[in-house]
């Protein structure tokens, strides 16, 4: 059964509260990944060892995305935490994601077959868009019962923020709903290649009838 979900806006705080969630959820998907045969995508190690700067990079996010909440100033930043209602009325963080506007992350940027697109979205050419930068559902025990469903539900919502709020026309990621562009092989630090998968969403005025 598919939950309902509460989508809130991280915040910041002193004890990095949501950042440490978010970290904490990619560290519960290695092992699920492993178990499904997708390894490769962030290898066997937690990635809050792996990569020792996670949780400052989600520690920045959520700052920008407050200063945009409340300025509107600079480039759109949005973190979103998905939570469910447990039967003590207390609400459960399940999921997360990240969107940021104007920005498409380098390791795509870097696919030469893919330069085509990102080029022209970057030069405007196809009108102002975010790139869902982070979508994750925590596989800790403590969610099992309650995190089906998050993901869809945070792509949901980001597609009515940016559809409707912002008047954005096009959305970047892998998640329901998009169009396939291409596929790519990113080339981590250590050698190991990391297959993805380029995806697009048209949204509002933009969107094809």
């Amino acid at each position: 059964m598919t939950m309902p979900f509460r989508i809130r806006d991280a915040l910041p705080c002193s004890s990095n509260t949501d950042a440490k969630f978010i970290t904490s959820a990619f560290d519960s998907c290695i092992p699920h990944l492993a178990t499904i045969g997708s390894a490769t995508q962030w290898g066997t190690a937690p990635l809050s060892s792996a990569r020792p700067n996670l949780i400052t990079r989600y520690i920045t996010a959520i700052a920008d995305a407050e200063k945009y909440r409340l300025t509107g100033s600079g480039p759109p930043v949005r973190v979103l935490i998905a939570e469910a209602l447990l039967p003590s009325g207390e609400y459960l963080p399940v999921g997360a994601a990240a969107l940021r506007g104007g920005y498409i992350a380098q390791y795509v940027l870097d696919q030469k077959h893919l330069q085509e697109v990102t080029s022209r979205a970057l030069a405007g050419e196809e009108g102002e868009f975010m790139f869902l930068e982070t979508l994750v559902t925590d596989f800790s025990e403590a969610t099992k019962e309650y995190r089906k469903g998050a993901g869809a539900a945070l792509v949901e919502y980001a597609r009515e923020w940016v559809g409707k709020e912002l008047g954005m026309g096009v959305m970047f990621y892998e998640a329901q709903g998009f169009q396939r562009v291409d596929g790519f092989v990113s080339e981590k630090p250590d050698g190991e290649k990391w297959p993805g998968m380029f995806l697009r969403m048209e949204l509002g005025k933009n969107r094809k009838q």
